[in-house]
This record gives structure tokens, C-alpha cells and sequence, in this order.
């Protein structure tokens, strides 16, 4: 019997008895109940939420860049080290083939990976140079 229907019969029991100072108390009594039952599933569920992140948190694997991953992600995805720890969110970063990044929610950028974004910024330095000398030769 759960604690509603107990309080129901008590209550169904005071009306009987006639006994108005008793029942009045009873009804007291059982709306605080409810609002306990109801305090009680809040924290339940505040406290899963809270067991969640800490189980998240404890796969967080730190780089030297700005960015975390999961241990045991098969996929390897990246997430943002600042919006995880500022609000323990795990937002996965728009990464770009130069080895650069951008968190779609904070806005953060860098780089998720240093040689990749060398060895981009070394192609992108040659094409500009060969667009240079050929402008150039244009001219002459």
C-alpha cells in the first residue's frame, strides 16, 4: 500500500469517527506527504544527473590542445575542454582538415592538431607564392 491510499483510508476513517480537528489535520498531513513524494522524485532525478556526469567525467581524457576526448570512444571524437568545464557539457567540435576546430556553441577555436595545421599553413604559403610569381610574370 502506498503512502497516498494509506493516508486516503485514515482520512476515510476520521470522516466516520466525526472528528473534524482530526480530519483537517490528516489532510494537512497528506498534502505534505505529496509534496514530499514530489521533492523526493526531484532529488532522484537530480541525483542520476548528477551520478551521469560523474561518470562521464571520469572517461574525460585532457590534451595539450583545447579540446577533450572519451576514453573508449571508438570514433575519437573531439568535445570542447571549455564548455565542459564550465557547464559539463560535451560539445563535439567542428574540425577542419587543416587541424583546426570550432566549438558551434562557445565559439571557441584552435587547433586540434598542431602538425596537420603546419603542414596546411606550409601548402597554403607555397600556393600563394606560386600565385605571386605567376602574377608577377603576368606583369613583366
Amino acid at each position: 500500500m502506498g503512502l497516498y491510499e494509506a493516508f486516503k483510508d485514515v482520512i476515510t476513517v476520521a470522516q466516520k469517527a466525526d472528528n473534524v480537528e482530526l480530519y483537517r489535520q490528516l489532510l494537512d498531513l497528506s498534502a505534505q506527504a505529496l509534496d514530499m513524494q514530489a521533492e523526493i522524485a526531484r532529488l532522484k532525478e537530480e541525483n542520476t544527473e548528477l551520478k551521469k556526469r560523474r561518470d562521464v567525467a571520469s572517461e574525460i581524457i585532457r590534451h595539450d590542445e583545447p579540446c577533450v576526448t572519451l576514453r573508449n570512444d571508438n570514433q575519437n571524437l573531439f568535445y570542447c575542454s571549455h564548455c565542459w568545464d564550465s557547464q559539463q557539457l560535451l560539445i563535439q567540435l567542428n574540425c577542419h582538415e587543416n587541424g583546426t576546430f570550432e566549438c558551434p556553441h562557445c565559439k571557441a577555436a584552435g587547433n586540434y592538431n598542431n602538425e596537420l595545421k603546419r603542414q596546411s599553413d606550409a601548402e597554403m604559403a607555397r600556393a600563394f607564392s606560386e600565385m605571386n610569381s605567376r602574377a608577377h610574370n603576368l606583369f613583366l
